[in-house]
């Protein structure tokens, strides 16, 4: 963990509950050490924080697009912050390989398989780029929920919660990739896995795409 991060992790521990009333379920499904993957649905920028300060002793890395690296101010930050850019749609899975390696270094990772926020909090389609990794790491999965009401604003009150983890057997494959069969089947069951941590009037096990038209203890 280097010290910009613990630095971070600590203001954000303090501004985090300042600004929302966060209420997390399931903590003992948190592991205690680190090489985890989370995945989650994805609600609010703020999301890859309130999940990031419940294991304040292992470091997060995320997968952030490239245009995110772009902005000069949030680009130096989410640098600084460990995150690792990505190429959406360009084919191109040398990110995959660096996230890998992060895991085994001991590092969690976090991942929003919907590709994008949902900004009416029902849960988009998952992409297949979240059960890749899963498949080529076999990494130990932790799914994550983030439910709120409405819009995020500030005092929202805002539930997270943790399920058991699950992994699947690492996939090795001499062309590179899991057939996608199998990919459709690891893509199903962590789509099952975190809508079950939503409230099931919001959603379903099986969500249909959509448009983004544009987020009991108390912390």
């Amino acid at each position: 963990m280097t010290p910009f991060y613990k630095f971070a992790s600590i203001v954000m521990r303090i501004l985090m509950p300042i600004c929302y009333k966060i209420k997390v379920e399931g903590k003992e499904n948190l592991p205690e050490d680190g090489g985890r993957l989370f995945i989650s649905n994805h609600r609010s920028m703020v999301d890859v924080l309130i999940i990031g300060i419940q294991t304040p002793k292992t470091p997060f890395c995320i997968l952030a697009k490239q245009e995110l690296f772009k902005n000069m101010f949030f680009g130096f930050i989410i640098r600084k912050l460990g995150a690792i850019a990505i190429d959406r749609g360009s084919g191109d899975i040398s990110p995959l390989a660096e996230l890998e390696q992060r895991l085994e270094q001991g590092e969690n990772a976090l991942v929003f398989p919907e590709g994008t926020r949902s900004f009416d909090g029902k849960m988009l389609r998952f992409k297949t780029g979240a059960s890749l990794i899963a498949l080529q790491t076999g990494a130990p999965i932790v799914p994550a929920s983030i439910y709120f009401e409405g819009k995020l604003r500030f005092r929202r009150r805002i539930t997270v919660r943790f399920g058991p983890e699950f992994r699947f057997e690492k996939v090795e494959t001499t062309e590179g990739l899991p057939a996608p069969a199998i990919l459709r089947a690891a893509r199903k069951e962590m789509t099952q896995n975190v809508a079950a941590l939503l409230p099931q009037p919001e959603t379903d096990a099986e969500p249909v795409q959509q448009e983004n038209k544009e987020g009991e203890s108390e912390s």
